[in-house]
């Protein structure tokens, strides 16, 4: 691995920023996809040249390929740290990352299979750079059974590669499940706090900060960093409750602050830079920066923005009257501080964790702290 850049960790020490993990991903998908192709063409007495079967290898590499590979490398700098920790040898340790590979892209799958429900659910259109799937015009609404296809993807990778370790096989299907209740239970609250064809007084008398953290935890936090995290820890066998437990804690400070910069940058971040359009003032989303208006405007700002909160207006206008409610408010200053104080909160709970190495924590506060999308 080849070092690209050098910046400062969030122990303040310089670390090594590298490239080739997206690399390392990105290789192993296409087999993993010929793979299933196979497998559903045996199953199914299906040519592997049959329309169904190309929309299948299609759709994967469309909705698999793009992102950042937060959420995979996290399995297996897990897995690297713990493996340090416990000096395991060359052979556990080749073992262990290839079993991190297929989990990292399990993670990643299923983050694919959400990002495509949640796309036509919230009528985005651009999604990493490029039409959402649904807005393709030969997908459309089809994109629905396409997410679920996505789901049964990785299922059948977890299947492939664990089926043979009961134990093992049990612990994951069962991590991959809850999680999944958890992120679909998040998205309903975040659902039904914007309820259809509801917007303004009555709707935005129910957010509050308790609500936010309560959809936060469960719809971004659960799958984005406990989830790989406890996928590295179960294969290095250190899945103990308290291990678990120390994980989970962190994670879910770790993806409360991950939340709260993609809501940021929903509104002030750079389309360009973030690969797509901002669009939760017009879905009337329950958002940090929502909420935190909401606890600062005067009485004039707060009819203003029930007026113009969760419209869609062809011109913007009452997006561009949200945005200057958020400037005048000064929220971007608001950001800027809850951004140095949720780093140290973080590094405080990581300092005080002793059953987990603290890097397996620092490695993923330094990718998102300052991050622009």
């Amino acid at each position: 691995m080849s070092a690209t850049k050098k910046q400062k960790g969030s122990n303040g020490k310089a670390v090594k920023a590298t490239a080739p993990i997206s690399d390392h991903f990105s290789n192993s998908l296409p087999q993993l996809i010929a793979d299933f192709k196979t497998y559903i063409s045996e199953r199914y007495e299906l040519k592997e040249t049959s329309d169904s079967i190309k929309r299948i290898e299609e759709m994967l590499e469309y909705n698999c390929t793009g992102g950042k590979f937060y959420r995979a490398s996290i399995v297996l700098n897990t897995i690297k740290e713990v493996c340090e920790e416990k000096d395991f040898d060359s052979t556990k340790k080749k073992k262990f990352n290839e079993q991190g590979t297929v989990l990292g892209w399990c993670v990643e799958i299923l983050q694919a299979c959400f990002l495509v429900a949640d796309d036509i659910m919230d009528q985005s259109t651009t999604r990493r750079g490029k039409a959402c799937w649904y807005m393709k015009p030969t997908i459309k609404y089809d994109a629905v059974n396409d997410s679920f296809i996505l789901k049964s993807f990785m299922y059948y990778l977890i299947k492939k590669y664990f089926g043979d370790n009961k134990d093992a096989y049990l612990k994951v299907l069962e991590l991959f499940n809850t999680v999944s209740m958890d992120t679909e239970v998040g998205q309903m609250l975040d659902l039904t706090s914007q309820p259809q064809g509801k917007i303004g007084k009555d709707v935005l008398a129910g957010f509050s900060l308790d609500l936010y953290k309560k959809i936060v935890t469960y719809k971004t936090a659960c799958y984005t960093f406990y989830l790989p995290m406890a996928c590295g820890l179960i294969i290095c066998g250190r899945d103990g409750p308290e291990a678990l437990e120390t994980a989970r804690d962190i994670c879910m400070q770790l993806g409360e602050k991950f939340q709260i910069q993609d809501d940021y940058l929903d509104n002030f971040g750079d389309p360009e830079v973030i690969g797509k359009n901002g669009t939760d003032i017009q879905d009337h989303k329950c958002s940090w920066l929502c909420v935190q208006a909401l606890k600062r405007m005067d009485a004039k700002q707060r009819e203003s923005f029930e007026k113009n909160y969760g419209k869609h207006d062809d011109d913007n206008k009452s997006v561009k009257v949200i945005k200057g409610i958020y400037n005048d408010l000064k929220l971007d200053e608001l950001y800027e501080k809850q951004e140095k104080d949720s780093k140290d909160q973080i590094t405080k709970l990581i300092s005080e964790a002793k059953d987990l190495p603290p890097k397996i924590f620092h490695i993923i506060l330094d990718k998102i702290h300052g991050r622009n999308k």
